[in-house]
């Protein structure tokens, strides 16, 4: 009974992450402005999707290896807190950075 219990808030719980990522996939992809061809921004816009589908991966994989009642909650805390450095700050220095080289050339 408690092995089927955290099954199922371990599957609750990375399907409610991964439809967040959904979520963002969707918003990146559906444009309602204008159409204006931006390859960097579309590059780290990919780039960002698949960290983020690689580190749900990995912590929906530990999460039902080690079956302990506190990754599913503290997983996901990690993973909210990771996402939002890499996606807020990580992404936009690699970004300036990459900009800043391009326009030097």
């Amino acid at each position: 009974m408690n092995n089927n219990s955290y099954n199922i808030v371990v599957h609750i719980v990375n399907l409610i992450l991964l439809g967040a990522i959904g979520f963002i996939a969707f918003f990146s992809v559906v444009n309602i402005s204008p159409p204006i061809q931006d390859p960097i921004s579309d590059m780290f816009s990919f780039g960002f999707l698949v960290f983020l589908l690689v580190m749900w991966t990995v912590n929906y994989w530990f999460q039902f290896k080690k079956k302990k009642w506190i990754l599913p909650m503290a997983g996901t805390v990690f993973y909210i807190a990771i996402a939002l450095f890499v996606g807020g700050v990580v992404m936009p220095f690699l970004r300036d950075i990459i900009e800043a080289q391009l326009l030097l050339h």
